[in-house]
């Protein structure tokens, strides 16, 4: 069973070592880059690699929320990070079509109160504003609900078969202040849910969607130059700070 996303990418970090269980040392480097142009505050931007003893690379990239957040988390971006040669770097996140698919759900049942139409109730950690939902049947008809936590269900033609949906944020946040957005911008099921025989409420979980997924870059065969104890990555210039 394979859902669908669309979206794109972004990053930053510090050096700290510690014990990590008893088996287990990561070594933590942080590059620093201060900016504020655009922004209504000032942002102490961070890019933090992490290696652990296997000698794989963890890429964090780091936006420290205010008394007065734009974002419901401070990562905005967690890839991995291949070295292609001394100077550049891989980054790639894991896809929001595989993170999207964490804990999904799909169940069915018989509810005796329902004579006419066919209940499909979704069940999603998302609370930062409406979420718009289309859901398209088999039949070629589309219907939408805005999904809230006081609003979850939408109700189909009792002769309904089959059907997908496409669940969209009713705004996003931009990463950048000339309005980039490296993100998913939508969550696509890729899919026909059949309906079973004297089934008429379809329940769909999805965890995964929460308040950080539509805020979280997506980074996919992105390269980062490494030069001395500086990171350059997407036009911002990082450089290592030591604690």
């Amino acid at each position: 069973m394979e859902q669908g996303i669309k979206g794109k990418t972004l990053q930053g970090g510090r050096k700290h070592e510690h014990p990590i269980h008893r088996i287990y040392f990561i070594l933590s480097i942080v590059f620093i880059v201060r900016t504020s142009k655009k922004h209504i505050r000032d942002l102490l931007q961070k890019i933090r690699i992490i290696r652990n003893n296997n000698n794989t690379e963890q890429f964090f990239y780091v936006e420290p929320q205010s008394h007065s957040p734009l974002h419901s988390t401070d990562t905005l971006a967690k890839c991995t990070y291949k070295r292609i040669n001394p100077e550049f770097v891989e980054l790639n996140s894991t896809s929001p079509n595989i993170l999207a698919l964490q804990g999904f759900k799909v169940s069915q049942s018989s509810d005796s109160t329902l004579n006419d139409a066919i209940k499909v109730s979704f069940s999603i950690p998302y609370h930062r504003n409406l979420l718009r939902i289309n859901v398209f049947t088999d039949s070629f008809q589309s219907f939408r609900l805005d999904y809230t936590k006081d609003s979850k269900d939408l109700l189909l033609p009792v002769n309904t078969e089959s059907f997908s949906f496409y669940i969209e944020p009713e705004y996003l946040i931009p990463h950048t202040p000339d309005g980039h957005f490296y993100g998913a911008v939508g969550y696509d099921s890729f899919q026909e849910f059949e309906i079973e025989k004297n089934k008429n409420h379809i329940t769909i979980e999805i965890p995964a969607l929460d308040d950080s997924f539509f805020e979280r870059y997506f980074v996919e065969g992105e390269y980062a130059k490494v030069s001395g104890n500086t990171i350059t990555w997407k036009g911002m210039v990082f450089r290592k700070r030591r604690r």
